[in-house]
């Protein structure tokens, strides 16, 4: 057997001149963690359809947890108050599925380097087909919304010939 290397390196953290932040029915609040790389593939499985809804949506709550809380700090516990404040928040004013994911995705395209557009303040439903997709199914009420820096995109199942 050939060693294939060794894996791994020390965690990112966010130099406080990078923090991004974002308004949430009228609270400010900072990006102050990092979505771990292993969360952002899952992300990328939920947004092409190869993981089912709930791991999907588990990924976005994961991105948004991490994102808002600060790393532990030497014998700290990770301090999640902003978090706390976000969950109670999205709770009373009844935040609805669409913006969180779209709040989840902005995350995500911020921490991996793709440019964001502020989300829109009311829905126009899904993104539609390209002419050149490939797939012919059609996502189910259930499913997440495919996020529209994905709408260009070719499934690698088609690429691949599967």
């Amino acid at each position: 057997m050939t060693h294939l290397g060794s894996f791994g390196a020390a965690v990112r953290e966010l130099d406080p001149a990078e923090r991004d932040d974002f308004d949430f029915f009228g609270e400010k609040f900072i990006v102050v963690g990092v979505i771990p790389p292993m969360i952002m593939l899952q992300i990328g499985a939920a947004t092409t359809g190869k993981i089912d809804d709930q791991e999907s949506l588990g990924a976005m709550w994961e991105a948004m947890r991490t994102s808002l809380t600060a790393p532990a700090v030497g014998d700290d516990p990770p301090d999640d108050e902003a978090f706390r404040r976000f969950y109670r928040l999205a709770v009373a004013r009844c935040c609805d599925l669409e913006g969180l994911l779209a709040l989840a995705m902005a995350l995500f395209e911020a921490q991996s380097g793709r440019p964001t557009v502020p989300a829109s303040t009311s829905s126009d439903g899904l993104p539609g087909t390209s002419t050149t997709s490939n797939t012919s199914s059609t996502p189910s009420p259930a499913s997440p919304p495919q996020h529209p820096a994905l709408s260009g995109m070719t499934p690698v199942a088609s690429v691949l010939g599967g």
